[in-house]
């Protein structure tokens, strides 16, 4: 009986936690489709947040914003986690590198879980990581580093 109860008891744990999507798979989903298809990638993380799904206008722009850097940027070539911090249990940010051929993008998601499941609450991207590397650069040389 013993035996019985444990086996349901893990059964119904790997239930929640695989209910829960992470915010991992999220943007690992989000990039999955930007590489065929950038407005189905931000339909799916805007989505994730009902109060981002219906501000239509504000993903229109988005949308458009990522086509014009797209343009100039040439060929896509992939994406790579830069770094990850968690603010206390419900807020987690998350700073991707997204290669193109001519230079890169940064990718800022930053998450929030107010009940039990996470959803995107602000997303930005741009193309001044080249700013952050004189500013990492400059703090090494300050420190001795």
């Amino acid at each position: 009986m013993k035996k019985l109860i444990l086996l349901f008891g893990l059964i119904f744990m790997m239930h929640v936690s695989y209910g829960q999507e992470s915010t991992d798979v999220m943007t690992n989903e989000f990039f999955k489709k930007y590489e065929n298809d950038t407005n189905a990638a931000f339909d799916y993380i805007f989505g994730t947040n009902k109060w981002m799904g219906e501000n239509k206008d504000g993903t229109e722009k988005v949308k458009f914003q990522i086509r014009e850097y797209a343009n100039l940027m040439g060929e896509y070539i992939g994406f790579e986690k830069l770094t990850e911090k968690s603010l206390g249990e419900s807020l987690k940010i998350s700073i991707y590198l997204v290669k193109y051929d001519r230079q890169p993008l940064r990718f800022i998601f930053k998450y929030y879980k107010a009940k039990d499941k996470w959803m995107l609450f602000n997303l930005k991207f741009d193309d001044k990581i080249d700013d952050e590397l004189d500013e990492i650069m400059k703090y090494d040389y300050l420190n001795g580093n």
